[in-house]
């Protein structure tokens, strides 16, 4: 998982799927920062990246 304040007005990008082969990952789910997004799997499975977290949605 990825916050990244630079990026737009702010986005969370959860990766999955790892290719470490290929240095490289099958899953990108990217969200404006304000946004709800859960992890899909992986120890942190069910985790919630949510508002309180990452502040409102910005501009």
């Amino acid at each position: 998982m990825i916050i990244d304040d630079y990026d737009g007005a702010g986005t969370v990008t959860v990766l999955t799927e790892p290719q470490p082969e290929k240095a490289d990952w099958v899953g990108v789910h990217r969200v404006r920062c304000g946004t709800e997004v859960t992890i899909p799997d992986g120890p942190a499975k069910g985790f919630a990246i949510t508002e309180t977290i990452t502040g409102p949605r910005r501009g």
